[in-house]
């Protein structure tokens, strides 16, 4: 089996449904050519190096998935005309990609993380003293 990873650009302004949507489409479309997901995540929104399509952000989606048949050619056609997407990049890895776990976090859970890292910090440097 022959693993891909397809990096995709879709435009800032979409909301999380509309991103889970999307995504949701792109993974089906790989399963219905044969292609098994290994993972499929949202890495979220950062600004582009330039302007795709008079857009200055872009949310970046990786998929990465294997497959025994060639169907590469196809899956970049269909990205051509899917509308929401600015920009692709599909490329053959050497080895299956690692499954990973990914775990979304709250604003309010990064900030509650933040403050105990710094409490502890603090004690550490009152002990040493």
């Amino acid at each position: 089996m022959k693993y891909y990873e397809t990096l995709y650009i879709v435009k800032s302004e979409f909301e999380d449904d509309r991103l889970n949507k999307i995504q949701a489409e792109v993974d089906t479309y790989a399963k219905k050519k044969g292609g098994k997901i290994v993972n499929s995540y949202v890495w979220g929104k950062r600004r582009l190096a330039y302007e795709v399509d008079k857009e200055r952000y872009g949310t970046f989606l990786l998929l990465q998935y294997g497959t025994d048949n060639t169907f590469t050619d196809e899956f970049n056609d269909w990205f051509e005309l899917h509308k929401s997407v600015l920009a692709y990049m599909t490329i053959r890895l050497d080895e299956m990609p690692e499954v990973k776990e990914i775990r979304t976090s709250t604003p309010t859970e990064t900030k509650a993380d933040s403050s105990v890292k710094t409490d502890q910090s603090e004690q550490t440097a009152d002990v040493s003293l």
